[in-house]
């Protein structure tokens, strides 16, 4: 999908911090939505009841998985190739 290195990204676990903070954030959720299992349902079904806060998650997520450094939704060539994330 989209050229992307599916297997580095979802190994990564600061692409999981990034991809969970916007989304939490994007959401409007605060701490105490984490106190029950009610709550937390709640907040799951406003999300998808409201365009609004459904579209907002959406682009927050593009711009997690957006490479700046090309054109376009998908990695660097270099960035294809790798089995692991770069140390560099």
């Amino acid at each position: 999908m989209f050229k992307i290195n599916w297997k580095v990204r979802v190994n990564n676990p600061f692409f999981w911090i990034g991809l969970i903070g916007v989304i939490l954030t994007a959401m409007g959720v605060n701490p105490e939505t984490f106190t029950s299992w009610s709550i937390l349902i709640e907040q799951i079904k406003i999300l998808f009841s409201n365009p609004y806060l459904l579209g907002t998650v959406i682009i927050a997520i593009i711009g997690v998985l957006i490479d700046p450094t090309t054109s376009g939704i998908k990695d660097s060539i270099k960035a294809l190739s790798y089995n692991k994330p770069n140390k560099d």
